[in-house]
């Protein structure tokens, strides 16, 4: 009895740990796959991609269940807000920012989400904020001023930073407004079932991705690059991703996946000056310390709560 209880436990930080490199690591395919596709190209191939392998994790885990909860209007009706929510306004948001920056600067502001989730839990849902997660929530919100100031005056600053700056927000507000969703939706009685919604968010959210990608000017070079690039960003990140979070999930150990979070946009930075040979301004610099500190104050509970998905 003691074995069963205490073997998961163990391995929990590990795939806490996993799942970080996991979503970090994406940024770089992301990177590489805009080589070769145009930004509306390839966010349509990484959630039809992504679709059919969290389909096919998920009927290996329940399948029964999964039928069941598909039979529910309710879990319709959250997939179609989540999909258009945190599938295709997220990604076609970071994906089109990623084209005009770099991925240190992206991933930054992209990552103020969980800061936006707090603001957003307390204004809809009427969750109290601790004094610490406010002064996180302040520290945060200063460290992004200071990543667009830095961007601003970097001597290879673009003239696209402000659009590239609205973006990333915008895709980080999108991901905060389905993550409240998932919040709301996801205890108490009638409690939706979170992988099944995932799962149609993926599948509605694809249909305007489909639309969107029919509207590209450039064409796509089909190199070998461009398929790890979606095979990684879809399956690997997407998919893979989230049945890794459903794992932790159920372990109820959504504390421990929250102390991780803070560590992707300090990943992702790195990963942009080691790979692409991308330039951090001090400002940048000190900005993503000041956000993965704020992620910290705001999301780590004292006791476990639900699970803040990020991708």
């Amino acid at each position: 009895m003691s074995d069963t209880r205490v073997r998961p436990r163990l391995s929990t930080p590990v795939l806490a740990m996993v799942l970080c490199l996991v979503w970090s690591s994406a940024f770089i395919f992301v990177k590489l796959g805009l080589r070769d596709a145009p930004a509306e190209v390839f966010v349509a191939l990484r959630a039809v991609a992504a679709a059919p392998v969290l389909l096919a994790g998920l009927v290996i885990r329940n399948a029964a269940g999964l039928g069941r909860a598909l039979r529910e209007p309710r879990v319709h009706m959250v997939g179609l807000v989540l999909g258009a929510m945190s599938v295709a306004g997220f990604l076609i948001f970071s994906t089109l920012g990623l084209e005009l920056s770099g991925i240190g600067f992206g991933v930054v502001l992209i990552y103020s989400q969980p800061l936006l989730v707090a603001g957003l839990a307390r204004l809809v849902l009427g969750e109290r904020l601790s004094p610490r997660q406010i002064g996180g929530l302040f520290v945060g919100w200063a460290g992004i001023a200071l990543a667009v100031l830095g961007e601003l005056s970097g001597a290879d600053a673009g003239p696209h930073v402000w659009q590239a700056a609205a973006l990333f927000l915008a895709s980080a507000v999108c991901f905060a407004v389905g993550t409240v969703v998932v919040k709301a939706v996801s205890s108490g009685p009638r409690a939706v079932p979170l992988p099944p919604a995932l799962l149609l968010a993926l599948v509605y959210g694809s249909v305007p991705l489909i639309a969107y990608a029919t509207t590209a000017d450039e064409p796509v070079r089909w190199t070998g690059s461009l398929v790890v690039s979606v095979l990684y960003a879809g399956t690997v990140s997407l998919a893979v991703g989230y049945l890794l979070q459903f794992a932790l999930l159920e372990r109820g150990d959504a504390g421990v996946v929250s102390s991780y979070i803070f560590a992707v946009p300090i990943l992702a930075a790195v990963y942009g000056v080691l790979i692409f040979d991308e330039r951090l301004s001090v400002g940048l610099v000190v900005g993503a310390v000041a956000v993965a500190a704020a992620i910290l104050l705001v999301t780590v509970p004292s006791r476990p709560r639900l699970l803040e998905e990020t991708p």
